[in-house]
């Protein structure tokens, strides 16, 4: 039985090219090459036609990728923001979701080792020991199937090789952080292989009523197999917590502009709630709208099983992952303006098969086929003041998929890709929602309670829907270092329910995206010049917020809103003029706008929350907003990342390792309400590191300090339902540390 070879991935060595914090130039000071499975087989970066950025585990580390929302710092056209309750809003280029109750499903589709993770918090003390990250931008509806409307992330762990090896990190910075992280990887004599690893991490909170913080441990044990030199096995565990307060938002306009991270608990809001509570009980109940405290609480817990069988069948080889995903989730958070609690569960199940073409011949194809299951059950409490409810559904999800790509070679510098996915979803609703209504309201309900006065009805439904979605493309070879490719792609994300009777569902929605780039290297692989032009159209869009349910009341719902368009273009540039200088330059110039943007609002909170038109429902407490024209949030219309590092020498062949880089980002929208608070204005965020190499680089020590600016930007934001303001999350303010790093 053949042992296997140690990782031949270049990623592992250089991260530079999609980072913010470069990995130090090559010896022969070239830019290096990245191995990347994005098209679920390994290509180099360079020679693959499509808008995908890589970043490796070390460039990860080093920029401090800690969870989900710290990859916005090494990858610009992505946006991503921990809302509470693990749930985070990750965005590509102003496409994507708000998880605003376990209902929702992303709109990037999260991958670790080739298993989807279907919960926004799936992704949660994962990024540890991981050989890179991939960022797929644009619809991959053909390869990666369902909720890949905007893109796709893999999180692609380090596998264990045939070498004895001890490697980690340990850090501590500003707010009591501190982080460990340990691999040990065990060989077990020919065609075997184990890799343990772990990783705990505790922050204090970045607002002064500890919100924001973090609690986390993750581990993984991974057992690698080659009973025979045909077929490989890879057996994987992994298990994570996220535990602490979780993060808060506060009221904008800011209640106390010199201290944002004061904490909502803290700078007023409370007040603010009083006074309003007054007036709109007349003076008898100061709160009406209950007060926002510091007793907020995550306790995730995900763990999967996974199997990744690999056979080599001489001219193909036939790729079978079968996965279980396990996810609790009990939180309070107040990060929509009131109190929300809930208790999820969440059950998946998974089986991928693929057969993949061998060899080098003119064409190369994938054939595949997908089925996934989901049961989430939630028993969710929400309490704003006008409304008091309880939303406790029963959900069943189950997606049957099969695909197939091929490139065929029209000539020996240029080849055509077409590819096509047939997906079909089935979906159920049971369980029961309800609230508290006066006594007079009672005829409506389905069951009343007169001791609590809660009016409960039944959830039912059924939602069955099937997709075709495809890809066609060219690719040219300019020349032995230049690449130019064309692609249309399609990609939709499934539709769903949400807590109300009939009409309680929405449709699919729709992207198909047109791109042309173009990958380049000059000057003996010194200079690496990657541009990529797009224009997307964006249809039936998903839009979770606070809306009207039947046949009472109002709640988070979601509807299809309408259609946008965006176009733009993203630059990227890595400049090694010698083997200890490293530029890099990436530059997103993006153009967006809802040209169809409908959707309603309850007027039973208040007026309407929004600068937007609005159109009063005939008969109803409700209106339709018409906020067409805007641009889509979380588009910055300008985006650049720069950075520059250079090593000196030092005596005894240590060295040092200097590094400075920025975010500039022009000003964007954070909700749909295009409120003034919603807006966040043009930001600066740079960092600097020192690191020490003594000889031999067994280990590293580094000092870092981030957002040097101490910059407040907002991440995203939700509008409290009776005052009408919004409430925005942030990102991190100026965080400093050291790291050491040690590999034997």
């Amino acid at each position: 039985m053949p042992a296997f070879a140690q990782s031949s991935d270049p990623a592992q060595g250089d991260a530079q090219a999609r980072s913010t914090q470069p990995a130090a130039p090559t010896a022969d000071a070239g830019v290096a090459d990245i191995v990347v499975t994005a098209q679920r087989r390994s290509e180099n970066l360079q020679r693959t036609a499509l808008a995908v950025s890589a970043v490796s585990g070390d460039a990860l580390l080093r920029a401090g990728v800690v969870q989900p929302q710290d990859l916005t710092k090494v990858v610009p056209a992505l946006k991503l923001a921990a809302i509470g309750g693990s749930g985070t809003v990750v965005t590509i280029r102003g496409v994507g979701t708000f998880p605003g109750n376990p209902y929702a499903e992303p709109g990037v589709a999260v991958n670790l080792d080739g298993v989807y993770l279907a919960r926004s918090g799936g992704p949660n003390g994962l990024f540890y020991d991981l050989e890179r990250v991939e960022v797929l931008k644009g619809p991959q509806g053909t390869l990666y199937g369902r909720n890949a409307t905007a893109g796709a992330i893999n999180i692609i762990a380090k596998k264990p090789t045939d070498s004895f090896g001890v490697e980690g990190s340990i850090e501590g910075g500003n707010y009591n952080f501190y982080r460990g992280v340990l691999a040990v990887n065990v060989p077990l004599g020919e065609g075997a292989a184990m890799r343990a690893s772990g990783t705990i991490s505790r922050r204090d909170g970045y607002f002064d009523d500890g919100y924001s913080d973090d609690k986390t441990e993750g581990g993984r044990l991974q057992l690698k197999l080659e009973p025979t030199s045909r077929l490989e096995i890879l057996l994987s565990a992994d298990y994570a917590h996220t535990g602490g307060k979780g993060p808060n938002g506060v009221l904008s306009p800011y209640l106390d502009p010199s201290h944002p991270f004061r904490g909502a608990s803290r700078d007023g809001t409370n007040e603010l709630f009083q006074a309003v509570s007054l007036a709109l009980t007349g003076g008898t109940n100061p709160n009406f709208i209950p007060p926002i405290l510091d007793d907020g609480h995550v306790n995730q817990r995900n763990w999967g099983v996974s199997a990744t069988i690999d056979y080599d069948l001489g001219p193909a080889k036939l790729t079978i992952i079968p996965a279980y995903r396990d996810s609790k989730n009990k939180y309070l958070m107040y990060n929509a303006g009131f109190p929300v609690s809930s208790n999820e569960r969440s059950k998946a199940t998974s089986v991928e098969a693929r057969l993949a073409s061998n060899g080098s011949g003119p064409l190369t194809w994938l054939l595949g086929g997908y089925f996934f299951r989901e049961h989430v059950d939630f028993d969710l409490d929400a309490n704003n003041g006008v409304s008091v409810s309880n939303t406790s559904p029963d959900l069943v999800t189950k997606s049957y998929a099969a695909f197939g790509q091929l490139t065929y070679s029209l000539t020996s510098n240029l080849r055509a890709t077409g590819g096509l996915r047939f997906t079909r979803e089935e979906k159920s609703q049971g369980g029961s929602f309800g609230f508290v209504i006066p006594p007079e309201g009672a005829g409506a309900c389905g069951a009343f309670d007169s001791a609590t006065s809660f009016c409960t009805f039944p959830l039912n439904g059924e939602l069955n829907a099937s997709r075709l979605t495809y890809k066609a493309g060219l690719e040219y070879d300019a020349g032995p270092n230049s690449l130019l490719y064309a692609n249309v792609s399609t990609g939709f994300k499934a539709g769903g329910f949400y807590g109300s009777q009939a009409p309680n569902t929405f449709r699919p929605e729709k992207l198909t995206a047109y791109t042309f780039g173009a990958k380049n290297r000059f000057f003996d692989n010194k200079l690496q010049f990657n541009l990529e032009v797009f224009y997307w159209d964006y249809k039936d869009q998903q839009i979770t917020h606070v809306g009207p349910v039947q046949p009472i009341g109002f709640t988070v719902i979601t509807e299809n809103a309408g259609k946008s368009r965006l176009y733009g273009a993203e630059a990227d540039l890595i400049w090694s003029p010698s083997a200890r200088d490293m530029f890099h330059a990436n530059v997103q110039y993006l153009n967006t706008k809802y040209t169809d943007l409908h959707y309603t609002q309850t007027t039973l909170a208040g007026p309407p929350a929004t600068v937007c038109p609005t159109t009063p429902v005939a008969g109803q407490p409700e209106v339709v907003v018409n906020c067409s024209g805007n641009p889509v949030m979380l588009s910055p219309k300008w985006t650049a990342n720069l950075s520059y590092s250079h090593r000196f020498p030092l005596a005894n062949g240590s060295e040092l390792e200097a590094q400075v880089g920025t975010q500039i980002q022009s000003g964007y929208w954070t909700g749909i309400e295009y409120l003034p608070g919603e807006r966040q204005k043009a930001s600066t965020v740079s960092n600097a590191s020192l690191t020490y190499r003594p000889d031999g680089s067994r280990f590293t020590i580094s000092a870092y300090i981030d957002n040097i600016e101490d910059s407040t930007v907002k991440a995203f934001a939700f509008v409290q339902p009776v005052l009408g303001m919004p409430v925005v999350i942030l990102k991190a303010p100026r965080t400093f540390g050291g790291r050491v790093t040690f590999n034997f």
